[in-house]
């Protein structure tokens, strides 16, 4: 099993729906590769270090993925390249998948803001180590 991290830096003009609709998008790209996605990371609109196509803020969000095969992830990369919504991404690979945990039981991966979250490293079976 591969893991990786997709992280995607939405256009902070999107509205929240136009935004879910590019998330849902690349979710259902991993599912039809034949990955599992584990979690859905959406950290907000945050300023960016340096202008990026004009743009000085963007929406994070990170996607937890597992591939059987390293090559089903080069779709996602290509379809992040040609995607005018997204500013940038990038794709890490992970020996171990590690996931985000949040202290409070109230708060889900995809609706947090980033704050007071930890994360936790898990072995192929999703257990904690």
């Amino acid at each position: 099993m591969y893991f990786y991290e997709c992280v995607l830096l939405l256009k902070p003009t999107l509205s929240d729906e136009e935004a879910q609709a590019t998330i849902s998008r690349y979710e259902k790209i991993v599912e039809d590769k034949g990955g599992r996605l584990h979690a859905t990371q959406r950290l907000g609109k945050k300023r960016l270090a340096y202008e990026l196509r004009k743009e000085k803020k963007a929406d994070y969000v990170i996607l937890y993925a597992e591939f059987k095969n390293p090559a089903d992830q080069i779709e996602l990369e290509r379809v992040a390249r040609l995607d005018e919504r997204i500013i940038k991404s990038m794709n890490l690979r992970r020996k171990t998948l590690v996931l985000p945990t949040v202290e409070s039981s109230s708060e889900s991966t995809s609706g947090s803001s980033g704050a007071g979250e930890e994360m936790a490293a898990h072995d192929v079976e999703g257990e904690a180590i």
